[in-house]
């Protein structure tokens, strides 16, 4: 019970603490190939990614194209989004991180899917992860 009040209190503070700084920033950057993906939009994760992103008002651009002319004069003008794939057999685990141009952790997001078929349950990670994040106050 104390880890779950722990839990809701922090993740309030996160909500907070971030607004600010993602209201900054209008352009991300996200990668065609992620480190568990052998080729571009394996599993049409980027593409969802991508849309779920342009949803919430963001100019988001893969890093294979050429970037916008804002962040060209102002590379701290953009946040770089980071997925990761935890380590379970049963369960695909995501965890979407968005960092800014010093490294510092914005926003970050998990989410899990019990899907069996692979191009679907990462689709369906990503879309638990974004449904109940700030990014949806931004909207």
């Amino acid at each position: 019970m104390k880890k779950l009040l722990f839990l809701l209190v922090f993740g309030i503070f996160t909500v907070f603490a971030n607004a600010q700084s993602l209201n900054s920033v209008k352009n991300i950057q996200i990668k065609g190939v992620y480190d568990f993906q052998t080729e571009f939009n394996e599993y049409r994760m980027n593409s969802y990614l991508k849309y779920r992103l342009e949803e919430y008002g963001f100019n988001v651009y893969y890093d294979n194209e050429e970037a916008p002319a804002e962040v060209k004069a102002d590379p701290c003008k953009e946040l770089k989004c980071i997925v990761k794939r935890g380590k379970s057999s049963l369960v695909t685990e995501l965890t979407i991180t968005l960092v800014n141009c010093k490294g510092a952790v914005v926003f970050t997001a998990k989410g899990e899917s019990r899907l069996k078929k692979l191009n679907k349950t990462h689709v369906d990670a990503i879309k638990n992860a974004l449904e109940y994040s700030t990014l949806n106050k931004l909207k």
